[in-house]
């Protein structure tokens, strides 16, 4: 049975009263800024190095920078060279287009509003995947480096850069820059069939990977919680997989954007702890260890969490989260695994009047169990969701492999 939501908002007051008091259910359709919190939205193939070599100048400012300002988003995870410029060029031309992206986004960054120069390589791993560094780095990924090309070098014109032939290279290159990758849209589109096939490889069950994304794809309204299956699915048989753990970034995935686009409705984003947006110049190292540390959480927008966490130990533990939402709730729940099985607690919550706060303490035994996450959903289908939370550390046998 497929389900879609519905709602019909009566009022006596006249038209644009009533237009405000729908828009509440969506914060205006901006993602509402938590203290302690900077909002990022992750995976948009912009082609942002184009555009601007197109134009012959860095000075060009694409509309959707007023678009992702206006939607009160902090942070901008960037894709370029996907449907763009030469992603696998060895070395010269990809460099000066490399050069065009980090220049350009560090003109249209400020203080309040981070680009970061991301990419979606596709190299060597196998399927679709993310790879993030905490301050620009030039690097090539041909599908098969030049004899004469070293691994690292130094370039007279742009310094230190790398040239990745294999897998063993990007995980060098990661280790040595402190950088990050994670597995894009797993289990479908061109990433159909993985993080399965390499759940037993080095690269995977490296601390560099932190896991994978969160996207609305495929939609299937039969589900009580968006991309339950697939999503979810891989969050939780990952945890289960690897010594520590995975976490599930929310993501985008989509092209240009335009002010009269409805971006909002369409959009996840995460909530990373954090006291301030970066500035370019200073890197985002900061923004990047937050993420391999899993804090921060996932949301449509409408769920929000103020704090979260696991406090006692062994039989005697307690998650706790203060939570706000806007369209009354349905369950919230509590799901952990010993490594092996994955099981839940569901927490009805339709009692819960719309427009409300609550701080959930769920009581639950540790003893045995390897990790938790919690999340909320609401009536809409909207929800937000917690990283996983390791409890033990059990040694990494072939079984749980």
């Amino acid at each position: 049975m497929q389900r879609m939501a519905t709602y019909f908002y009566l009022s006596p007051e006249g038209d644009r009263a009533t237009q405000q008091a729908v828009m509440a259910y969506t914060h205006d359709d901006t993602f509402k800024p938590i203290p302690g919190y900077k909002v990022m939205a992750s995976h948009f193939h912009l082609d942002f190095n184009e555009l601007l070599r197109d134009r012959k100048t860095i000075d060009y400012r694409p509309p959707w920078v007023d678009v992702f300002r206006g939607l009160g988003i902090n942070i901008v995870n960037l894709g370029d060279f996907h449907d763009d410029s030469d992603p696998t060029d060895p070395g010269p031309k990809r460099f000066a287009e490399q050069k065009v992206y980090f220049e350009g986004t560090a003109r249209i960054s400020d203080k309040d509003l981070l680009f970061i120069p991301g990419e979606e390589p596709n190299a060597f791993f196998g399927g679709h995947w993310w790879l993030l560094t905490p301050k620009p780095v030039y690097y090539s990924h041909a599908p098969k480096r030049p004899a004469n090309q070293q691994f690292e070098e130094n370039d007279p014109t742009y310094g230190k850069v790398y040239h990745l032939g294999s897998k063993e290279d990007i995980m060098r290159m990661l280790e040595q820059e402190n950088g990050i990758w994670y597995t894009t849209h797993p289990r479908t589109k061109n990433s159909a069939g993985f993080p399965d096939a390499y759940r037993n490889q080095d690269f995977f069950l490296s601390d560099r990977d932190i896991g994978a994304s969160w996207e609305s794809l495929t939609v299937d309204l039969s589900e009580k919680r968006l991309c339950e299956v697939r999503c979810f699915g891989v969050m939780d048989d990952s945890n289960n997989w690897a010594p520590k753990p995975k976490y599930m970034l929310a993501e985008g995935d989509t092209y240009t954007k335009w002010p009269d686009d409805e971006t909002y409705p369409l959009l996840s984003v995460n909530y990373i702890k954090l006291d301030h947006v970066p500035s370019y110049n200073e890197g985002w190292g900061t923004i990047l260890a937050a993420m391999r540390a899993g804090n921060f959480y996932g949301t449509t927008g409408e769920v929000l969490f103020h704090s979260y966490g696991v406090s006692g130990s062994g039989a005697k533990r307690v998650y706790s989260a203060n939570v706000e939402w806007t369209y009354p709730l349905e369950f919230a729940e509590l799901v952990w695994s010993d490594g092996k099985t994955v099981d839940r607690k569901i927490i009805p919550a339709t009692d819960l009047a719309p427009f409300g706060t609550h701080e959930f303490r769920i009581p639950f035994d540790g003893n045995g169990k390897k990790w938790v996450r919690f999340a909320v959903w609401d009536s809409a289908g909207d929800g937000a969701y917690t990283q996983p939370v390791a409890l033990s550390s059990p040694s990494l046998t072939a079984a749980n492999r």
